[in-house]
């Protein structure tokens, strides 16, 4: 059996007992708050850099989408010009041609690229003559004024935003 050593009654040495204790107390609590303060540190460090994450992720995907239509717009931009290409073709065939398989060939190529312009939002802007002008949405090519006293080439835009404007002649 294993001897119990039984506390000192003496109160020197309680007293002194007491005094390491409420010293090794003193430390503990001193390691604790240091322990705690640290850890708010790292949390606040953390939240701080996950909101700046989220923003980040936000501005690319910003950035993404902001890429994506203007992409969108310079390739429907050209293929405007691809479509008034085929239509001035079709209005300028000889009468022979017109007859031909070929000339149905391209004539239906020609609707198929107007509708798929259509699909993707493209709608033509309206101008015709005496309309009044406006420098949003046309291009004086010739003439001073502000009516429009002739179209030479259709406008088309994308929701609102103009993709190509209106080619106008204006008159007073």
């Amino acid at each position: 059996m294993s001897k119990q050593l039984k506390p000192k009654k003496d109160p020197e040495f309680i007293e002194e007992a007491e005094e390491v204790v409420e010293e090794y107390v003193k430390k503990i609590k001193k390691r604790f708050k240091k322990a705690q303060k640290e850890a708010k540190e790292y949390l606040d460090g953390w939240q701080r850099e996950r909101a700046n994450f989220a923003n980040y992720k936000k501005d690319i995907e910003k950035y993404i989408e902001t890429a994506r239509e203007k992409t969108k717009e310079e390739v429907l931009f050209h293929t405007l010009s691809i479509v008034d290409n085929l239509e001035l073709m079709l209005r300028h065939v000889d009468e022979t041609i017109r007859k031909s398989n070929w000339f149905l060939g391209v004539e239906q190529a020609y609707k198929h690229a107007q509708q798929t312009l259509k699909n993707l939002g493209v709608e033509e802007i309206s101008a015709k003559e005496g309309d009044k002008f406006n420098p949003n949405i046309h291009e004086a090519i010739g003439g001073e004024g502000d009516i429009i006293a002739e179209v030479l080439k259709r406008g088309h835009k994308i929701g609102d935003k103009v993709l190509r404007p209106v080619q106008v002649k204006v008159k007073k």
